[in-house]
């Protein structure tokens, strides 16, 4: 974070530490006993060991990054009472937590606003966009697949959160079209839904049009491997993929969320959708790869 590392400039000669929240270790008398002239976390758990005991506050500066993943996630839970329950109760720890606080850090103006809206207009946020530098990204060798080889490629996490059922069901919507031009998708990724995704594409008649790839190391070299990238995610909080991919110039069709929509304004390679719309998407599919 360039927040961090400013601070850090100004103390050039001082130590950094990192703790695990997990094993209580960056509790407020620890950090105090230290002598920790600031405080980052980036995690809940952290804030909760860092102000557990009320009688006890920390002495340096305390910082928290405010990840928008984590801001929106509710939104697409199932409305049940528990998961009422559940984000009600985690919305009143974040605000209590986040007034202790001296500053909250944002990574999108999407997120800063929303940290605003839902825990108070009078928080100190700062935006601090995380970035990529382009001369050290990786370059594409002894890829498994060709450059350009597929039409579309999807590189991501098999969550709900990150959509593939979406683009599953845009590419049975466009499959005419797209097995008329030989258009495949990659998958590329490892994760809960992965069994279930893999089940709805033999399902919906398109198992030619995709390949699964699976999880591969360091996957955003990939993105070559495809002629355009699809996000087709719920939520994000600053998604480092369409970073790099903005950074490698690739064309782009991701979801307008927060997040998506942050990294790709004015990007003029990204066309967006509505969040879940999977008619849209194979629509897009169609036009952006029938314009190359």
């Amino acid at each position: 974070m360039e927040y961090i590392r400013r601070q850090m400039a100004a103390h050039s000669g001082d130590e950094c530490r990192v703790f695990f929240a997990d094993r209580g270790e960056c509790s407020a008398g620890m950090m105090n006993e230290w002598g920790a002239y600031m405080i980052h976390a980036n995690h809940l758990k952290a804030l909760v060991q860092l102000f557990r005991n009320p009688f006890v506050r920390p002495r340096g500066e305390v910082v928290f990054t405010v990840h928008g993943i984590h801001l929106r996630k509710y939104d697409f839970l199932p409305k049940t009472v528990a998961n009422r329950l559940k984000r009600a109760a985690r919305r009143a720890l974040e605000r209590r937590l986040y007034r202790k606080c001296d500053e909250l850090i944002a990574l999108t103006p999407t997120d800063a606003a929303d940290i605003q809206r839902l825990y108070g207009p009078g928080l100190a946020v700062s935006i601090e966009p995380n970035t990529v530098d382009a001369a050290k990204l990786p370059r594409p060798a002894n890829l498994r697949y060709a450059a350009d080889v597929f039409a579309f490629v999807c590189i991501a996490r098999f969550d709900f959160q990150k959509g593939q059922d979406t683009l599953i069901d845009a590419i049975a919507r466009a499959q005419g079209d797209l097995r008329r031009a030989g258009r495949r998708t990659l998958l590329i990724g490892d994760g809960p839904t992965l069994a279930a995704t893999k089940e709805a594409a033999t399902k919906s008649g398109i198992a030619d049009l995709v390949e699964f790839a699976g999880e591969i190391p360091d996957a955003g070299v990939y993105m070559t491997c495809g002629r355009i990238l699809v996000a087709p995610s719920r939520w994000e909080g600053m998604p480092y993929l369409l970073l790099e991919a903005v950074a490698r110039g690739r064309r782009v069709i991701a979801s307008d969320c927060p997040g998506n929509r942050d990294v790709l304004a004015g990007y003029a390679h990204a066309r967006l959708f509505p969040v879940e719309d999977a008619a849209a998407l194979a629509r897009l599919m169609v036009q952006e790869e029938g314009a190359r």
